[in-house]
C-alpha cells in the first residue's frame, strides 16, 4: 500500500467525560474533563483518531480547550482538507510550520497523532514503535498521581493504592503544608518510590522549603518554582550557584515549562533540568516527543512518562512510551477506572498487581468506541 493519505473526511468531537472524583492541583482542579478527539478516515475506511488534551482553564499552559477547537476547526482542519493527498511527513512537515507559527502544540498533537495513527493503520504498525523506531516491552508498571486531597485522607490513599501493587507514588503538594505531605508518607514507607510536583507553586523565596525535601530521598521534585520564563530561572538559578545558595540535592524534574525541543535544549545546555516528564501533549506530537527522547538519552538526562487525566485515546500513546524500557520510573500511568465510568477505548488502561500489558497492534493498538465519541459529544464538525 503506498504511503499517500486521501481522506474521505475529518470530525472533531468536543467531549464532556464525566469523572468518578475532582482532581486537584496546586494550580487547579478538574471536577469534568473536556477534551477534543479528532476523527480522520481516508477513501479506503482507514481511520486514525488523536486527542487534544488541553484543560478548560489556562491554569497548566496557556492552551485551553476553547482556543484549541477554535484554532483546529477554523483553521488547522479547513487547510489539512485544502491540501492535495500527501505522504504522512508531507503534513507533519506543515503541522511543524503551524507549530512554530503558532505555539500551540496540544492542538497541533492532536492533528499529528490521528495522522500517524490513520497511517499505521494502513501499514499494520504500531504507532509508537513505528515513530521511535524500536519494539515496545510487553509490560509496564503503575504509576498513580495522587492529588491535594484532605491531609486526613492521604495515607489511606497511598495504603489503597500500594495495597494493589503500585511502586510508585506523585503527590500533588504546595508551599503550605508540601513536605509534611510528604514526609508521612516517606516515613510509612522507606522504600516506596516517592515523587512531588509542585505545579510551579513555589516562589523563588520558598526556596528554603524546597532544600526541605532533600532528606525525603525523593525521586524528583516536579516544577518545584514559579518562573516566567526559563531565562529569568536559569538567572536567579545562576545566582544562587555563584553565591553558594542553591543546595537543592533533589532531582528537579521540567514539565509544563518544556515546550518543546528548544526550550528542552536550552535547559540542558543550561543545567536547569535533572530529569524530564515526557508528555506527547505538550512536547506537539509523537515525532518531536522522539527529538526529545532522543535528546536526553544523548544528554544523559533521565525522561519518564507523564499523563494529562486524559482519556485512553490519548493515555494509551504514553503507556506504550512507557514500554520503550529506559523511562528513569513509572508513568503517571494508572487504571483508566480511577477517573472514568466509561474510557472511550478498548481494551483500557487497567494494571494487574501493578503491571498492565501494553497493546502494541496497529495503529493505536486498541478500539476507539465511536458510540462513546457520540454519546459524550457537545459539538461535531464535519470536513
Amino acid at each position: 500500500m503506498n504511503d499517500i493519505l486521501n481522506f474521505k473526511s475529518i470530525t472533531t468531537y468536543r467531549l464532556k467525560l464525566p469523572m468518578k472524583f475532582n482532581f486537584k492541583t496546586a494550580k487547579g482542579e478538574v471536577k469534568e474533563r473536556e477534551t477534543i478527539v479528532i476523527c480522520i478516515e481516508d477513501q479506503q475506511g482507514y481511520v486514525g483518531y488523536g486527542e487534544c488534551v488541553a484543560f478548560t482553564d489556562p491554569f497548566y499552559t496557556a492552551e485551553t480547550v476553547d482556543t484549541c477547537w477554535k484554532k483546529l476547526v477554523d483553521d488547522y482542519i479547513f487547510n489539512l482538507r485544502l491540501m492535495r493527498p500527501k505522504p504522512l511527513m508531507t503534513y507533519v512537515r506543515q503541522l511543524q510550520f503551524w507549530l512554530n507559527r503558532d505555539h500551540m502544540p496540544m492542538t497541533i498533537a492532536a492533528v499529528e497523532n490521528a495522522l500517524i495513527n490513520l497511517h499505521c493503520e494502513r501499514l499494520g504498525v504500531n504507532s509508537v514503535s513505528y515513530i521511535m523506531g524500536q519494539p515496545l516491552q510487553d509490560t509496564i508498571e503503575s504509576g498513580v498521581v495522587i492529588g491535594d486531597v484532605p491531609m486526613e485522607q492521604l495515607l489511606d490513599t497511598v495504603e489503597a493504592h500500594v495495597a494493589n501493587g503500585c511502586k510508585r507514588i506523585k503527590l500533588k503538594v504546595n508551599p503550605t503544608d508540601g513536605y509534611e505531605r510528604v514526609s508521612i508518607i516517606r516515613k510509612q514507607y522507606p522504600n516506596l518510590v516517592l515523587a512531588a510536583d509542585a505545579n510551579q507553586s513555589y516562589s523563588y523565596d520558598d526556596i528554603d522549603k524546597v532544600r526541605q525535601f532533600n532528606d525525603l530521598k525523593l525521586a524528583c521534585v516536579e516544577e518545584p518554582f514559579a518562573m516566567t520564563t526559563l531565562q529569568s530561572y536559569k538567572e536567579w538559578k545562576w545566582e544562587c550557584l555563584n553565591n553558594d545558595d542553591w543546595n537543592i540535592e533533589t532531582p528537579i524534574c521540567l514539565d509544563e515549562s518544556i515546550l518543546g525541543y528548544d526550550d528542552l535544549s536550552y535547559a540542558i545546555e543550561y543545567g536547569l533540568i535533572d530529569v524530564l516528564n515526557i508528555k506527547v501533549g505538550r512536547m506537539g506530537g509523537l515525532v518531536p516527543t522522539k527529538a526529545a527522547i532522543n535528546l536526553c538519552r544523548e544528554s544523559h538526562i533521565p525522561y519518564w512518562i507523564g499523563s494529562m487525566v486524559e482519556s485512553g485515546v490519548s493515555k494509551m500513546l504514553h503507556a506504550q512510551l512507557a514500554a520503550l524500557g529506559d523511562s528513569y520510573m513509572a508513568g503517571d500511568l494508572s487504571d483508566s477506572n480511577r477517573y472514568f465510568e466509561r474510557d472511550l477505548i478498548y481494551p483500557d488502561l487497567t494494571f494487574k498487581d501493578g503491571v498492565m500489558h501494553v497493546p502494541d497492534g496497529d495503529g493505536l493498538g486498541v478500539t476507539v468506541f465511536d458510540d462513546r465519541l457520540e454519546a459524550y459529544c457537545v459539538e461535531k464538525r464535519t470536513l
